[in-house]
């Protein structure tokens, strides 16, 4: 009699979108559990009081109109190239103030490694593929615009 082999995770990409309204945290990690993943690995990229030594009073995020499919396409492309996982993803845009998050990701997987490596993979990408720029807002009363190549 042969023993079954290990249960894998369904590969899903369970939520992908960029908004208007709060990211939270905790929607991100609940949307990617399921009974057979044994690591969740979570990211927020939240809003910080300073930039190259400037103090920073708020951002501006803005997005191109095709943004929302890119972030579901990068998605997609991550869990096509781990398969296994089950992702979930958002980019906030709008006027967003010190301590508010701009992108929730989450990723489980049935083991840590494979969730940590497409977290990484699934951040890095939002940030570089993603057609969604900032406008940073500083104390001293000037801007400064980041991400215009992407």
């Amino acid at each position: 009699m042969s023993t079954p082999g290990p249960i894998q995770a369904e590969t899903a990409v369970v939520g992908a979108f960029v908004t208007e309204e709060p990211l939270d945290h905790a929607r991100a990690v609940e949307a990617v559990q399921d009974e057979r993943t044994g690591a969740v690995v979570s990211f927020s990229g939240v809003i910080r009081d300073h930039d190259g030594g400037r103090p920073v009073t708020s951002l501006d995020y803005t997005c191109h109109p095709g943004a929302d499919r890119a972030v579901q396409d990068v998605a997609r492309r991550v869990a096509e190239e781990f398969p296994g996982v089950r992702i979930w993803a958002a980019h906030r845009v709008g006027h967003l103030r010190v301590g508010d998050s701009a992108l929730e990701a989450a990723v489980a997987a049935a083991h840590r490694k494979l969730a940590f490596a497409a977290c990484d993979a699934l951040v890095d990408r939002i940030k570089t593929e993603v057609p969604i720029w900032k406008e940073q807002r500083f104390a001293d009363g000037s801007t400064e615009w980041v991400g215009l190549d992407a």
